[in-house]
């Protein structure tokens, strides 16, 4: 019986042991005693270059993150294709580089959501044309990016204003957001339609220039720090350090430093 009691312990003990072990090596990072993680830094206010130094809201998510995980942050610039390759190649243990949670990217790294964007309109100062919806763009001239979606949308909501006979809605098809911004500067186009981040980048560079108009719609898409399959561990603290942030009113603050509507929260 003595022994059969000491070969219980002696296997809890063990099994205990076990455990642990596997749960420290679980979390072992790239670099001991480093968070390394991968950015575009080409993607404000997410990350840019300011001075030469990487600046914005995932530098300070990860910051944080790490400071809650009791070790150093350590940022890895890169081109935006290289990201998944880097984690991939267990270069890095992250990513976090504005970087939407899709199908495709989902089967081949794990993601930790950290905040969810939409659309929103974007019109100049003091919203001169009293706009709050999409469909009162009808009558007015909006502008797209070629080729994308916000293009297609808008030739929807075109089609969508001539089918209800309301007033014609002008698009007018540009080669970028930026291009479209500076049209509704000059007051080319009356409107533009973008996603939330970009909508803060823009409003943050020309504050005098432009104002949001209603409310965010389509407001499912989600961003994720990405991490790498096969290391639980891993998640599990970054997950973890992160809902601590939240707990304690980081995540709060830093939606409210960057301009972030509350409909970006996850929380």
């Amino acid at each position: 019986m003595v022994v059969r009691a000491l070969s219980l312990v002696l296997g809890l003990v063990v099994f205990t042991m076990g455990a642990t072990l596997s749960r420290a090596q679980s979390v072992e990072t790239v670099d001991k005693g480093k968070l390394t993680w991968g950015s575009a830094a080409t993607f404000p206010p997410f990350e840019s270059m300011d001075n030469g130094k990487a600046v914005g809201f995932d530098i300070d998510v990860m910051d944080a993150i790490a400071t809650k995980m009791k070790v150093t942050s350590a940022i890895n610039l890169m081109e935006f294709k290289g990201l998944i390759p880097a984690v991939l190649g267990n270069r890095i243990d992250a990513i976090a580089s504005g970087m939407y949670i899709n199908p495709e990217r989902s089967q081949v790294v794990d993601f930790v959501p950290y905040l969810k964007v939409g659309n929103q309109m974007l019109v100049a100062k003091g919203n001169p044309l009293h706009l709050s919806t999409p469909q009162d763009l009808c009558g007015h001239k909006l502008a797209a990016p070629v080729g994308t979606i916000y293009e297609k949308n808008a030739q929807a909501l075109a089609a969508e204003c001539q089918s209800g006979s309301k007033p014609v809605l002008t698009v007018l098809s540009l080669p970028s957001t930026a291009a479209g911004a500076f049209a509704l500067k000059e007051g080319r186009a009356e409107a533009i339609i973008a996603s939330t981040p970009t909508v803060v980048a823009l409003i943050k560079d020309s504050p005098d220039a432009f104002e949001t108009a209603g409310d965010v719609f389509d407001n499912n898409t989600l961003l994720g720090i990405g991490l790498p399959k096969g290391k639980p561990g891993l998640k599990d603290a970054v997950d973890t350090a992160f809902k601590a942030m939240v707990a304690d009113g980081t995540y709060a603050s830093l939606l409210k430093k960057y301009n972030f509507p509350a409909s970006s929260s996850l929380f």
